[in-house]
């Protein structure tokens, strides 16, 4: 039994579970593209030459180029059972060593990774130097000494609720609503770094990013905080700030309702 496409066929396939970590710099985002490397790619050629059979997975979150993930699930259908730890150690096995199979489980039938989420946990991360470490370059954002982070906090504090995101929604994104809800947003310092935590149920394409970038210009004192609230009400993309690079964001864990969660 195969996958179709966007997700997994019916029938006795028994739905397996990865969790991933790794590192987006030399990927052209998760989604498989025609002539670019990605996350997805690699993914499924692995999986392929340890199970010895075609694989179509299915990601909860599809990042951009660049972007990186802690907890990336992916889910695929398998005729037969697979050991977990097999899984884990199989697959990392065939995998480049900058992607990670972190956990793997089986998952109820029903499961799905990208439909059967209940949330999304994005992270940004800033630093405020002229030149960041090489170690931590690929991950983090230098950003000007000097911003007004207590005028940032306070705009990020409107994010939280349903509002229309289209300001900020990068365009090649899929046609439909631009409405998504946001339960939580907030800074917070970790070591010398400022990082946004953005839990929510859905995201729209380049959404965090463009957030981001706002929110650095009402730390530049270019726009207010009143304005920055006023985009959650819609509007083009030319109406918000640039779009932050994307090695700063990482996808960093995502959850799901029990009685449909992976049995970890």
């Amino acid at each position: 039994m195969k996958c179709t496409v966007g997700g997994h066929s019916g029938g006795r396939d028994l739905i397996h579970a990865l969790r991933i970590a790794y590192d987006g710099t030399r990927y052209a985002g998760w989604q498989r593209q025609e002539n670019a490397p990605t996350v997805q790619q690699a993914l499924e050629e692995a999986l392929e030459r340890l199970l010895g059979e075609k694989v179509a997975v299915v990601g909860a979150g599809r990042t951009d180029a660049g972007v990186h993930a802690d907890g990336q699930v992916a889910s695929f259908p398998l005729s037969r059972a697979f050991p977990a730890s097999g899984l884990v150690h199989g697959t990392n096995h065939h995998l480049p060593a900058h992607v990670r199979i972190v956990a793997a489980a089986p998952a109820p039938e029903r499961f799905h990774a990208r439909r059967s989420a209940a949330a999304k946990v994005y992270r940004y991360r800033c630093l405020e130097a002229r030149r960041v470490a090489p170690e931590r370059a690929p991950f983090v954002l230098a950003v000007a000494a000097g911003l007004d982070w207590e005028a940032i906090e306070r705009a990020t504090l409107a994010l939280p609720g349903r509002h229309d995101f289209s300001a900020f929604a990068s365009a090649g994104g899929a046609p439909g609503p631009t409405e998504r809800t946001l339960f939580a947003a907030g800074w917070r310092r970790e070591g010398d770094e400022r990082v946004l935590r953005v839990v929510g149920e859905g995201f729209l394409r380049g959404m965090v990013r463009a957030l981001v970038g706002t929110l650095l210009e009402v730390g530049h004192g270019r726009r207010s905080v009143a304005e920055f609230a006023a985009l959650l009400r819609g509007g083009g993309r030319d109406a918000a700030g640039a779009t932050a690079p994307p090695h700063g964001l990482a996808l960093e864990r995502v959850d799901y309702p029990a009685r449909d969660a992976p049995l970890w």
